[in-house]
């Protein structure tokens, strides 16, 4: 027995020592690093040609040759000219830089998955026919890719994917959802370029509403500057909120050029003076509605350059709002001794 006794001991000690080892996780192996779908950075990145597909994507009919809801092809093309990116067909039109930043890095950093197929011979299967989103993608140094997005997999948590007509791959959701965008998602559609802390007048003139709101040069945002609209006082907050409410309206299809409207007749006009830099700076939003699409309201730019077709009733509400607090500034005001005397 007195034999046994070192033996156990070293047992024991040998098999406190692995317990210790396999909760430190010093027998795990390292995981394996996934490889990236194209091998690219955002920045070798020098042109793309979107694909987004035969199949039905709302609010992808336009003017420039997207027939939603009827089976075609919408195709766009972004460049990199100078360091900027600009949309070349099927126009020019203007693109929010951060959704295209955001676009760029996705399709550079997205990662491979599990092979499904190695050498497919059917990849209508997968939903990488027709009806795919394909990326035709041409790098800095010569190299391109063609990337086409097709259906799930019946996990539902990845998408297949295939480049250059290779092996189909599994993509995970997240970032199949991040490349996938539509010409839509990429373009400027906010045509108010303002800033609330910087405001310091916003003149409405319009049909159903006038007004003229105003800020003090007081303070470094626009909380701590005192505000009046039609000269009496209002809360901060509340100017704040119609400032927001305006430069948050967006556009409801794709932009136009401002020569493709023709007989505009004048609706509103918004004045914007912003104090930037030290400098004050104004511009000038025109509305109006032309004969042929009497229902559609089109803001001009202040460079004149650009037509965003509004929504009316977003319109409106900025209206209604402007007019309630209009009435709440009167309704506040100190009482006069006629009234009083009632």
């Amino acid at each position: 027995m007195k034999k046994l006794i070192p033996t156990m001991v070293v047992v024991v000690i040998l098999i406190a020592g692995w317990v210790y080892a396999a909760n430190q996780n010093y027998f795990r192996e390292e995981e394996a690093v996934q490889a990236k779908l194209l091998g690219i950075s955002s920045a070798d990145i020098q042109a793309i040609t979107l694909h987004e597909g035969t199949k039905d994507k709302p609010g992808t009919g336009t003017d420039a040759g997207t027939d939603a809801g009827t089976g075609s092809d919408a195709v766009s093309t972004l460049e990199l000219k100078d360091g900027v990116w600009h949309m070349t067909e099927p126009k020019d039109y203007p693109l929010n830089e951060y959704s295209v930043g955001s676009w760029l890095d996705a399709i550079s950093s997205a990662d491979q998955g599990m092979v499904v197929e190695e050498s497919p011979k059917d990849v209508a299967k997968y939903g990488l026919g027709t009806t795919a989103t394909r990326l035709d993608i041409k790098a800095k140094d010569g190299q391109e890719f063609k990337l086409a997005i097709g259906s799930q997999l019946p996990a539902g948590d990845t998408h297949y994917v295939q480049v250059n007509s290779g092996a189909v791959v599994a993509v995970k959701n997240d970032a199949v959802t991040n490349m996938a965008l539509t010409r839509r998602q990429l373009l400027d559609t906010t045509p108010f370029n303002m800033d609330e802390s910087n405001v310091r007048t916003l003149e409405w003139e319009g049909e159903a509403s006038s007004w003229m709101l105003k800020a003090s040069g007081e303070g470094d945002t626009a909380s701590e500057h005192t505000w009046t609209l039609n000269g009496k006082s209002i809360k901060a907050e509340d100017a704040i909120s119609l400032i927001s409410q305006i430069k948050n309206l967006t556009t409801s299809d794709d932009v136009r050029k401002v020569s493709e409207l023709t007989g505009g007749i004048p609706r509103s006009t918004l004045s914007v003076e912003q104090q930037v830099d030290g400098k004050a700076v104004t511009a000038v939003y025109r509305l109006l509605t032309v004969p042929s699409e009497p229902d559609t309201i089109w803001l001009i730019t202040p460079d004149e350059g650009w037509a965003y077709a509004m929504d009316a009733a977003g319109l409106k509400e900025v209206e209604k709002v402007a007019e309630k607090l209009k009435t709440s500034t009167v309704s506040s005001e100190p009482a006069t001794s006629e009234t009083s005397k009632k």
